[in-house]
């Protein structure tokens, strides 16, 4: 297939892996106002099994953007997407909160290598003009997943049972690898590149460049993990949703961070096309999401789920928005040797902050409700968004 067409069926593929990805990854959340009973856990116990998860997912997301450079995506996502649906069937057979527990810091081992290899794939695939629309759709199938996750594992939990809401979508990624196995290629020039050796941790680390993309993620990526995983609780618990309820309408929150992944790549490209440098269009894009991100707070006192949604809407449309053009960023700024490596970095610090962030919503709800939790999250944005703006000054200046 001519390497035109290939790069787009490629992102395709990228993207079905990442919808699977939240898919899996989703399911917990839907089910834990169930799960808490059939289960017998606590408010603790459901802090502790997302930290279980978040934990290893924390440090495999540097372990395996450095991998993933070694060995090339095609085998490196091949063997992470096998693991991790392999632990998704092993929560079907929880039978309390350690055994959940360990099936969920599995799943946690194996989920991070799909992003960057997506975005490694984009910043070798992909010229800057079309790199964040790329990295939009090969990250939307994160929003499609939180889309489809809530009314799939509804239906599947209220037809077959919970377990059975693990095991299809476990299965469903193991179909996907024949796929990819078959239809991916490296890049015509990847050999070449290859060849070269990447820079060390060390030396990228003394750069305040990558510094200036790994802090901003350690503020931002608790918001997502905060909606990913307990805004189905606060619907069905403070919203008074009904399971049933829930599939109706909690997927609408992610199909707006769906368009955020897609529609917020095409702005930052199309700032590109009209003359802006890639690094100036990014950084424009992430500067407007971190003056209006605070108006996430209001989700939590807002008088009714209609408007809580719609809040949740507009906050979901702004992270996601920001997370493609800090992927975009990242391959605007580093060489191919490195991409996959910094933004397992990237990651690495995002997963980090919302282990910790899991820890501290736990007890803030427990204590002083989910209008507080919101708050709280409403204001990581524009300290991300700081933060970029005094690191990245060089960039912004000269519009890398």
């Amino acid at each position: 297939m001519e390497p035109r067409r290939l790069r787009w069926v490629i992102a395709g593929l990228l993207c079905a892996a990442t919808m699977i990805n939240y898919v899996d990854r989703q399911t917990l959340s839907i089910l834990s106002p169930l799960l808490r009973k059939e289960l017998q856990l606590s408010e603790r116990d459901y802090a502790n099994i997302v930290t279980a998860f978040l934990i290893p997912y924390t440090v495999m997301y540097a372990l395996g953007g450095r991998f993933l450079d070694k060995v090339g995506v095609r085998l490196g996502l091949a063997l992470s997407l096998a693991w991790w649906s392999g632990a998704t069937v092993l929560s079907a057979f929880a039978r309390g909160a350690f055994s959940l527990g360990a099936a969920r810091f599995l799943l946690g081992i194996g989920e991070p290598c799909v992003f960057p290899a997506g975005v490694k794939v984009c910043g070798e695939w992909f010229p800057p003009r079309l790199r964040a629309t790329a990295t939009g759709i090969f990250s939307s199938g994160v929003a499609i997943g939180a889309v489809i996750a809530p009314p799939l594992i509804a239906w599947i939990t209220i037809r077959f049972g919970w377990q059975a809401a693990f095991l299809i979508p476990g299965v469903l990624g193991l179909l996907w690898l024949p796929l990819w196995w078959f239809v991916y290629r490296p890049f015509p020039k990847e050999d070449e590149t290859v060849a070269e050796a990447g820079p060390t941790w060390r030396e990228l680390l003394k750069q305040r460049k990558i510094w200036g993309l790994i802090l901003p993620r350690f503020f931002s990526d608790p918001i997502w993990y905060f909606y990913v995983f307990w805004l189905p609780d606060y619907l069905q618990r403070e919203r008074h949703m009904t399971l049933t309820e829930f599939g109706m309408y909690g997927w609408i929150p992610f199909l707006f961070a769906d368009l955020g992944n897609v529609g917020g790549g095409m702005i930052s490209d199309w700032l590109v096309r009209r003359g802006m440098r890639p690094a100036k269009a990014r950084l424009t894009v992430l500067f407007g999401v971190g003056c209006l991100a605070p108006f996430g707070a209001l989700a939590g006192i807002v008088p009714t789920a209609a408007w809580a949604i719609a809040v949740t809407c507009f906050v979901a449309f702004l992270v996601q928005t920001w997370a493609t053009n800090t992927a975009s960023l990242c391959a605007d700024l580093t060489p191919n040797t490195a991409t996959a490596t910094v933004f397992g970095m990237m990651g690495m610090a995002g997963s980090l902050a919302g282990a910790g962030f899991a820890q501290i919503l736990g007890f803030v709800i427990q204590n002083f409700g989910y209008g507080a939790a919101f708050g709280m999250a409403a204001l990581l944005h524009p300290c991300a968004a700081t933060i970029l703006y005094f690191l990245l000054k060089k960039e912004r200046a000269e519009g890398a």
